[in-house]
């Protein structure tokens, strides 16, 4: 599903529609995905990234309705005592990562905000794009312009939202608990229990569990646990990157499934 968006010309009118393709990418806690999603933007020539989990912390902003929703929800307890009234990260987490239900709620809360502000970035990508490659102004900013029409929306938890119908394909980046493990190690200083902690807690999250985490079969290159394999039969995950190894060989893989496999995005 190739997604249409009118470009503001400045001027309250519109320009020529710019066809783009949206793809949604997902992985767990230490598989890369970020620099799979930041590689494609820097080195693959893909259009931008648009960070949803960053995002969603732009929505519990002081008088936002996604605070006013979670404080009816959750209470007044989960405000900071100042002027601003704050989130309280502390205190809404204790509620959240105790139980499963209350992390529904707040989800079901706050991802139709965040939804809202990816649509609003892909108009602002598509407008800024539109107007780099018009007549007018190619001469100057053709260097500056990317080289395909893919805007990238990255989030952990891709698979568990309700925004499939904008994506034109969904990837899972991938890695061994081994891996994910050496990486947050390394990147967050965490122990390798806490590592350990971390990624198990994520296994039951749709597209989240690594490979080894579960049965692994072999679809095309990749070694995939049946949950995710079921996901890719359904036409939901439209590819899988294991992110094991070199940057180079991520880069690789990811242009492979870019340019090379058709499968990689929807008809």
């Amino acid at each position: 599903m190739t997604t249409s968006l009118d470009a503001d010309d400045g001027n309250g009118g519109s320009e020529q529609k710019q066809k783009v393709k949206i793809l949604g990418v997902c992985g767990g806690i230490g598989s890369g995905k970020s620099t799979a999603c930041q590689l494609m933007v820097d080195s693959l020539g893909c259009m931008a990234r648009i960070d949803a989990d960053k995002l969603a912390h732009v929505v519990y902003e002081p008088g936002s309705e996604a605070l006013v929703e979670i404080a009816q929800e959750f209470g007044k307890d989960v405000l900071d005592d100042d002027d601003n009234a704050q989130i309280d990260r502390k205190k809404l987490g204790a509620i959240v990562f105790s139980d499963a239900n209350s992390m529904s709620k707040l989800e079901h809360i706050v991802w139709p905000h965040v939804r809202t502000k990816i649509e609003e970035r892909i108009r602002e990508i598509t407008t800024q794009e539109n107007h780099q490659s018009s007549p007018t102004t190619a001469t100057t900013t053709n260097d500056t312009t990317s080289n395909n029409n893919i805007i990238i929306v990255e989030a952990a938890l891709l698979l568990e939202t309700d925004w499939h119908d904008l994506l034109d394909g969904l990837w899972v980046i991938q890695s061994s608990p081994n891996v994910a493990t050496t990486r947050l190690v390394q990147s967050r200083g965490l122990t390798e229990e806490e590592a350990g902690v971390r990624i198990r807690a994520q296994e039951t999250r749709r597209g989240i569990g690594g490979v080894g985490s579960n049965t692994v079969s072999a679809v095309g290159e990749e070694v995939v646990g049946d949950k995710l394999r079921k996901e890719m039969e359904d036409g939901v995950v439209t590819a899988v990157i294991t992110n094991d190894g070199t940057l180079g060989e991520l880069q690789r893989s990811l242009e492979k499934a870019l340019w090379d496999d058709a499968a990689s995005f929807k008809e």
